[in-house]
């Protein structure tokens, strides 16, 4: 027996009742978050809200129905966990930054896959095979050569080790069609949005502001680019997390600018804004870094691709750097000199980063060729298991801030270096330079708009991620690192798709001669904004 059907509403009558669900929800949502904080319970309703806002993230990107290889559903759940651990973490008696650790473990089996098409299409995947089993062949053979090995601290660290090259792989099994990346770019509108009331409370009721963001530190210390405020956190915990965002965001609304895309006058508008979030910010390195990545990328879209051009920007870069010492004075440069190790002091190497760097350096130097093995200096799991290696340098006498366990984790290379010698280390650090030269070369030389576009946030990703590794440890973070690196993948599967559009087009038009088509001739596929549906 067939049931009759009910008669049908009129469209526009039918989606104005669509919205009252969600508007149903968002009303009692409300209240009990509101109720729970009423009767005390903030932090309960804190844990409550953090699913429901990313349950309402993926539903508005429509991301269930994606989450699949070559979906965006990826994308949007590690932007997602990347903006609401970090603004979580200010306000929240729980550390909620891990969450993006574990994220990845069931992840892997999507990167796993995207290896198979990364070194199944380019020499650089096969390196990137060669250059990390090289790497943790160096720390396990170094772990067993070591004698007894503690398999805590040797497990743990190599677990914290696989998030490299399972975040450089992740971006493989995405893809973001048209919709995508206007929500994307409505995303980076909402957190500039954010980023400028929270900083408005902060500088005009600092009072509400502390009472808000609770875990908030490290804006004591004067702006050394604004004299006479100080830094600025905003609705992160720390000034370096606003930072990391607003240099991010910066370059990819400038990338947005340099390809044409949206109103030059909104270009604008959110380029100012993120300056001004970086200015009040006041972290140096992230507002240096944004500005060389959105210099290159200008210098490529003025310049053609030639060896002239390439010999160009070297000599205008070491004029800059020549200028700049110019600039800092005998005074200044002689404190670098000093801080960094570079001139004979007793007073050198007292900045808790150089000395990792430099007993990163001499541990490759007298273990060579190895390196001490996993789980021994400078990473997460020496910090928690094992500090053999420190008390045999000597850092409990040597150091007050090892006695009070700070700065341990404040670098990223002298604990690869350290574990697993120059080669390991080496090639890990040679590969990530390899990643951000192999996106400028892509970004400089194709000529499709939306595959240039893609290679040029893969570029501002991997250069963010790459120099801020040099002074900070989050190149192995994914809170900070996870979605610079998505795009490399993105960017790369798209090309594969053009080039297979491509090839199919000329075997279907003899090699492009009929209809008058040069051989060649770069086309577009039909389904471009989508490219893993061939």
């Amino acid at each position: 027996m067939k049931f009759p059907s009910a008669p049908r509403l009129p469209g526009k009558l039918r989606s104005s009742l669509s919205v009252l669900p969600l508007v149903l929800v968002g009303l009692l949502s409300v209240l009990l978050f509101g109720g729970l904080v009423g009767l005390g319970a903030g932090v309960f309703a804190l844990v409550l809200a953090a699913p429901v806002l990313l349950f309402g993230l993926l539903l508005f990107t429509n991301s269930f129905s994606s989450f699949r290889f070559g979906g965006e559903g990826v994308f949007w759940l590690m932007l997602g966990l990347t903006l609401l651990t970090a603004l979580a973490d200010t306000v929240s008696p729980l550390r909620t930054r891990g969450v993006m650790s574990i994220v990845l473990i069931p992840l892997a089996i999507y990167a796993l896959r995207g290896l198979f098409i990364f070194a199944g299409n380019s020499w650089l995947g096969k390196l990137m095979v060669l250059v990390f089993g090289l790497f943790f062949a160096l720390g396990a053979a170094s772990s067993i050569s070591a004698g007894r090995i503690h398999w805590h601290p040797f497990f743990y660290q190599i677990g914290y080790d696989l998030k490299l090259p399972i975040m450089l792989l992740l971006g493989f099994s995405v893809t973001l069609g048209e919709r995508g990346e206007q929500r994307f770019w409505l995303v980076v509108k909402l957190v500039l949005v954010l980023c400028l009331a929270a900083l408005a409370v902060e500088f005009a009721a600092p009072s509400v502001h502390h009472l808000i963001a609770r875990n908030a530190g490290g804006g004591q210390n004067g702006n050394p680019l604004l004299p006479g405020l100080h830094l600025a956190t905003g609705p992160f915990v720390h000034p370096s997390v606003l930072a990391s965002v607003g240099s991010l965001f910066l370059c990819c609304v400038f990338v947005r600018r340099l390809c044409g895309q949206g109103s030059s006058v909104g270009n604008y508008a959110l380029l100012c804004g993120f300056m001004l979030v970086l200015m009040l910010a006041g972290e140096r390195q992230e507002i240096f870094d944004a500005l060389a990545a959105c210099a290159i990328l200008l210098f490529t879209a003025k310049m053609k691709p030639r060896i002239s051009a390439v010999l160009l920007a070297v000599a205008a870069v070491l004029l800059l750097l020549g200028a700049m010492m110019l600039v800092l004075g005998p005074v200044h440069r002689a404190e670098l000199g000093l801080q960094w190790g570079l001139l004979p002091s007793y007073q050198a190497l007292a900045n808790p980063r150089t000395v990792l760097y430099m007993d990163g350096f001499h541990l490759a130097n007298t273990y060579f060729p190895l390196g001490t093995g996993f789980g021994k200096f400078g990473g997460d799991a020496a910090r928690l298991y094992d500090r053999s290696v420190y008390e045999m340098l000597g850092y409990s006498t040597r150091y007050w801030w090892y006695r009070q366990d700070l700065y341990l984790l404040d670098t990223y290379w002298p604990n690869l270096f350290g574990e697993t010698g120059w080669l390991g280390g080496g090639a890990v650090f040679l590969f990530g330079g390899v990643m951000t030269l192999f996106a400028l070369q892509r970004a400089w030389t194709v000529q499709h708009a939306r595959e240039r576009l893609l290679w040029r946030l893969a570029f501002v990703g991997h250069f963010l991620a790459f120099t801020g590794s040099l002074t900070a440890p989050i190149y192995g973070d994914p809170n900070t690192v996870a979605i610079p690196f998505m795009f490399f993948g993105m960017a790369f599967a798209y090309s594969l798709q053009l080039r297979r559009a491509e090839a199919a087009a000329r075997a279907k038009n003899g090699e492009g001669s009929e209809g008058g088509r040069a051989p060649g001739h770069a086309l577009r596929p039909a389904g471009a904004a989508t490219p893993w549906a061939a």
